[in-house]
């Protein structure tokens, strides 16, 4: 049976069991998790005052920067403080989220917290989740479908509301969703049905068919104005608003299908643009990096089966920030 390695928390939804360590079985050969006392795979204790002559980031993000598939030591923001004397990354990605949940984590666990730097590394995919009320999830010990409740925001004469704060409890069948909320459930992606039919019975030409097709897992993105995108800008504005100050390093984490181009990233790149309208807000297009590895290696960047990122992966998105990162730190001596 599989071990439980997440809690409820009433305005997050859930966190990782705090002091927890637990391996996971995976296709690589598993993996740790292991937490703070806060319930985030950080190697730090959460101090409210940063250590002396030390340049914090606080860092989040989803699954991607919590570091499913890989052990903590091997996550990008790992590798960015080992390139760095006298850096401390905070990571307080939670695996499964949408950036609306991890603004809610900063309102809740970093507000108040000294830092330099806060860094927000938003898997593109987010974006699904940012609109969703509900998630379709699977069940680690007993592989059964369900829905889980989130916290959500809705957008309205341009001000953020937020909505399902307490999180219902527990997981829920479909028939128990509520009907105002049936259209608004994130299970997967796009095209779900033809999703399944390629994952089983055409998997080994999965990469041909979507480079064919030029397939865009996140179609939200090449509108401007598409209702999904100005949730998702507006939430990262108000999020960089509340930073003190501080500066503010967005840094969206690209899909498979953008790093191995079976899929156009055009929209991505020129949305996440418009935030550098922001005072304090720098964007950093990981991509070009990505793209420098030969077409043969980029897979290396991914998992067979999972998506997620493998340690060289991790290795490539920290090449990718760190000359951003290293300008703040120099900057800052």
């Amino acid at each position: 049976m599989a071990r439980q390695i997440h809690e409820y928390h009433p305005t997050i939804g859930y966190t990782f069991i705090p002091k927890l360590r637990a391996r996971i079985p995976h296709e690589a050969g598993g993996y740790t998790v292991k937490t703070n006392s806060m319930g985030f795979r950080c190697e730090h204790e959460v101090t409210a005052d940063k250590p002396p002559h030390t340049y914090r980031i606080a860092l989040f993000g989803d699954s991607f920067t919590a570091g499913d598939g890989v052990n903590n030591s091997q996550r990008y923001g790992d590798v960015l403080e080992k390139r760095f004397p006298g850096l401390q990354v905070l990571n307080f990605g939670l695996s499964g989220t949408g950036t609306d949940q991890q603004y809610l984590i900063y309102q809740q666990f970093v507000k108040e917290i000294e830092f330099d730097l806060l860094m927000i590394c938003p898997w593109v995919e987010n974006i699904r989740r940012v609109a969703a009320h509900y998630r379709l999830v699977t069940s680690r010990a007993e592989g059964e479908e369900g829905y889980l409740a989130k916290p959500y925001f809705e957008l309205q004469d341009r001000k953020l509301n937020l909505h399902q704060v307490p999180v219902p409890k527990g997981t829920f069948t479909k028939d128990q969703l509520p009907e105002q909320d049936q259209d608004y459930v994130d299970v997967g992606g796009p095209h779900q049905l033809a999703r399944e039919l390629v994952n089983t019975y055409l998997k080994p030409l999965k990469s041909v068919i979507q480079s064919a097709t030029k397939f865009q897992p996140v179609p939200a993105y090449d509108d401007p104005n598409n209702p999904d995108w100005q949730l998702m800008k507006a939430i990262l504005i108000q999020w960089a608003s509340e930073s003190g100050g501080r500066p503010v390093l967005i840094a969206p984490i690209p899909m498979y299908h953008h790093i191995e181009q079976s899929a156009p990233a055009d929209g991505i790149v020129q949305r996440f643009e418009e935030l550098e309208q922001h005072p304090n807000i720098n964007v950093v297009n990981t991509l070009p990096r990505f793209w420098e590895e030969p077409t043969k290696d980029r897979k290396r960047c991914r998992f067979k089966t999972d998506p997620h990122l493998t340690p060289y992966g991790h290795q490539v998105l920290a090449d990718a920030l760190a000359p951003a990162v290293s300008r703040y730190v120099e900057a800052a001596k």
